[in-house]
């Protein structure tokens, strides 16, 4: 059976306004000197943090989760590891953070100290039926929108960034859902949250 698309705008059922929210520094990473097989690093920050190294042939090789850290330093040996690319990635509740790292025939080891790749995860604080939403890092847009699952299209709108962050406050209504997804597109990432009202 084909499903419909409501887009039906509720008047009423939420109010959005722009909020200032509290944000904690993140995790930030440095490279200590490199050692013939050896990379090492230290995480700053390093709460509820979790590190994975991996390549595209074996998958994943490390993993760790630092739960709440000041600073954590870690070294991983790749002498027994075949030569080729590897990859280290961090993630935190606020971003992920990819570094490409060569290994080479002879075990000697080269990173690439600035990141391939860096993700900022939309940040949802819920209070009751208000749900405080920030995106920071963004470039220049991100597209979000508010929907049930109905279907039915509450809010819809590209947002631009302002000093690379965007944020935003819903004040749902339980008498019009129960349970909300809010997405946000951002550079080609797409991020899902459900609210669920009680």
């Amino acid at each position: 059976m084909k499903k419909v698309f409501k887009s039906v705008l509720l008047i009423g059922f939420l109010s959005i306004s722009a909020t200032a929210m509290s944000k904690e520094k993140d995790f930030s990473l440095s490279f200590g000197k490199t050692e013939a097989e050896t990379v090492n690093f230290e995480v700053s920050n390093a709460k509820n943090v979790s590190v994975v190294i991996y390549n595209d042939f074996y998958g994943e090789l490390f993993s760790d989760t630092f739960e709440d850290y000041n600073s954590v330093s870690k070294s991983y040996n790749f002498k027994d590891l075949d030569s080729g690319v590897y990859y280290l990635v961090l993630e935190s509740q606020q971003k992920i953070e990819k570094y490409k790292i060569k290994v080479y025939s002879d075990k000697k080891i080269e990173i690439e100290k600035e990141p391939v790749s860096e993700i900022f995860k939309p940040e949802f604080v819920v209070d009751g039926n208000k749900v405080k939403l920030l995106l920071s890092g963004v470039k220049t847009t991100a597209k979000i929108s508010v929907t049930d699952f109905e279907d039915t299209i509450y809010y819809n709108a590209t947002k631009s960034a302002t000093n690379g962050e965007i944020e935003l406050t819903f004040d749902f209504s339980k008498k019009t859902a129960d349970q909300y997804i809010i997405t946000v597109e951002e550079n080609g990432k797409v991020f899902n949250k459900i609210i669920s009202l009680r």
